[in-house]
This record gives C-alpha cells, structure tokens and sequence, in this order.
C-alpha cells in the first residue's frame, strides 16, 4: 500500500494526464528541493505541488505551503528550466487530493504562486 503523500501524487498525475498535461517528472530533486510532479501543457512547464489529506475538515491543505516552500519550488523549477534552448513559460499550480472516506476529492490551483 502507498504512504499518502504517494497515493496523493499518483492521483494527481491521474488528474493532470486526463485534463491534456504531459508528464515530464516525478519528484525532481535539485539540491534540497523537490517538485513533487512536472508536466507540460503546450508551451508551458508547469511545476505541481501536491498535498494529500485523509478527512481534514479543518485546514485545507494549500496552507501547507508557506512561503518558504514557494521561494524553494520557483527555485527547483527556474533550475529544471535551464535544460530549455527555446523560449518556455513557466507556472507553479498546487493540487490538494483529499480522501474524504473513499471519496476523492481533487482541487488544482493554476498559477498558484509566481515562478518568478
């Protein structure tokens, strides 16, 4: 059985591959830092931070991600994007998977802090 940070990042892929997104990545690493999935969408990159919930009714998970976390997200990305010769865009989305006991609920935020 997968943690559920993995079945979050699973279902996330599931989501983004349905709506037209290719994936380019899964969990890229550079130095300390981690975008959890990367895709494309026509000329954009797009880097994909993911946060699962099982039956949070309290704090919705987007809260998660502080500002310390989206200064080292458009870090990994600008880094990821250097491997580009064309022009490229670039965008941050968030997506929040909960488990609302069995149901599954996805909530993706496009450009949902600058990559710049």
């Amino acid at each position: 059985m997968l943690s559920t940070g993995l079945w979050g990042e699973e279902e996330a892929v599931k989501f983004l591959v349905s709506k037209g997104y290719t994936l380019l990545e899964r969990n890229y690493r550079f130095k300390k830092v981690e975008i959890d999935i990367i895709v494309r969408k026509e000329h954009i990159i797009i880097g994909v931070e993911v946060k699962t919930r099982n039956n949070s009714k309290v704090v919705p998970a987007f809260f998660a991600i502080n500002k310390v976390k989206q200064r080292n997200l458009i870090y990994g990305i600008n880094q990821y994007i250097k491997r580009f010769s064309e022009p490229i865009e670039v965008r941050m989305d968030a997506i929040s998977v909960m488990n609302m006991g069995g149901q599954i609920q996805i909530t993706h935020l496009e450009d949902a802090f600058p990559a710049f």
